[in-house]
């Protein structure tokens, strides 16, 4: 095909095919744009003038009708009214000639502004005029006459302006979409580098993180395989061992002083009623026994088992002879035994041992360290995944940009070709 096109030439009915670099399409529009606008600027002097022809043409209908009378035949009664009416029409004939003023600027814009408010301006007057038109055709028809075909004049001639115009206001609006096109064009182009960089940003930061994050983690890693950490672990362990043996012991002393629960209950229910008074000191450490069994073997608890012996020995406490029984054996063994001597010795022994290992630990820094560590490193995953999200969303505004672009630049090519009617490619940067 290109070789019968070098051969014979193009077909006489395939247009030409102008080539415009998009750099340069702003100011091949705008001279053309230019001559458009300048080319009809005479024709619209002409059309001014005929109209301000009209306009004088109707200043004189209005004054020459102040001075008309209506047709003989009409009475008294339709003089009235004719010269109400006549007034109405002349009054809105000045307020018309006030309106309509032909600019001095010729140009197609302010052609088009002109024709749009002087034919809002002929309809107001219209519609103002409407009824007293009517009786001045049957009392003035002469002058009515006169008047209604001048204003057909003048209507005749913004319609003759607006037909000039016409086609070179739409073309120059066609134009206008062109330079906006452009403007869009080049507002896209500059977000789409802002959003490049913005990206290229994240990316470093994203990197920067990254490479920060894996070497607190290398750090921690170096920090657990150390000598020190492996020995803090086996302190927390026997630490948490003692712990246990504590609460084990714990939970021997309270069982030891569980079967004299329900008799130091009625103890101290007795107490509260006024019927078997306790000394000051008696009372105070049964509430600490009843309360916390293991806080009491601080305190002489003997004149509590004292008083306790002598109750259950005068039944005083009411108990059935079988709990009296079981009640007074605990508390002789509690007294005499050596259990909860030894129970003491052993809760001591491992006091003492987890207040020492605590105090081991807390002088090994490993653990603090560690701590410090693992809370850097949630923040550099925070700061690391926050950094993504933002690159997916500049990724997304990036594309959304260069589909806005590539619509913009379609529409341009588009709004080109119909404002000048050509064949015309634009080549884009």
């Amino acid at each position: 095909m290109d070789f019968l096109k070098k051969l014979f030439g193009k077909g006489k009915d395939e247009p030409e095919e102008l080539h415009l670099e998009f750099e340069n399409l702003y100011e091949w529009s705008k001279t053309r744009y230019e001559r458009e606008a300048n080319s009809a600027k005479p024709l619209i002097s002409d059309l001014y003038s005929a109209i301000d022809n009209k306009l004088d043409q109707l200043r004189v209908d209005k004054n020459s009708f102040l001075d008309t009378t209506p047709i003989e035949s009409a009475d008294m009664k339709m003089s009235k009214i004719a010269d109400s009416n006549r007034d109405v029409i002349v009054d809105n004939l000045g307020i018309l000639d006030e309106k309509i003023t032909v600019p001095h600027d010729n140009s197609i814009g302010g052609a088009h502004a002109f024709y749009i408010e002087s034919l809002s301006h002929m309809d107001s007057f219209l519609d103002n005029t409407r009824k007293s038109m009517l009786y001045a055709k049957s009392l003035y028809p002469a002058e009515y006459n006169k008047i209604n075909g001048d204003l057909a004049n003048l209507n005749h001639a913004l319609s003759d302006l607006f037909s000039t115009i016409e086609g070179p206001w739409n073309k120059l609006e066609m134009i206008s979409n062109i330079f906006e096109d452009i403007e869009d064009i080049h507002n896209l182009e500059s977000e789409i580098i802002d959003c490049r960089n913005k990206i290229q940003e994240l990316e470093n930061k994203y990197t920067s993180l990254d490479e920060n994050l894996q070497d607190a983690k290398s750090d921690l890693e170096k920090l657990i395989n150390g000598s020190e950490y492996p020995r803090a672990e086996a302190i927390n362990s026997e630490i948490d061992d003692v712990r246990q043996q504590v609460l084990d012991v714990e939970a021997d002393l309270k069982r030891m002083f569980t079967p004299l629960s329900k008799a130091l209950s009625r103890m101290k229910k007795q107490d509260e009623n006024g019927i078997h008074t306790l000394s000051p000191q008696v009372r105070n450490i049964l509430g600490i026994v009843m309360k916390d069994p293991v806080s009491a073997l601080d305190y002489d608890l003997d004149p509590l088992y004292d008083e306790l012996i002598l109750r259950l020995q005068s039944d005083s406490l009411g108990l059935k002879d079988k709990k009296k029984d079981k009640t007074l054996e605990q508390v002789h063994l509690i007294k005499t035994s050596s259990s909860l001597n030894s129970l003491c010795e052993d809760k001591k022994k491992y006091d003492n041992r987890l207040e020492q290992s605590r105090d081991q630990l807390d002088r090994m820094d490993v653990y603090h360290q560690k701590t410090s560590m693992e809370k850097d490193i949630s923040k550099k995953q925070e700061a690391l995944v926050s950094t993504q999200d933002k690159l997916k969303d500049e990724t997304k505004r990036l594309q959304s940009l260069k589909e806005q672009l590539e619509n913009t630049k379609s529409k341009l090519s588009s709004d080109v070709n119909d404002a000048f009617e050509e064949n015309i490619e634009i080549n884009f940067r």
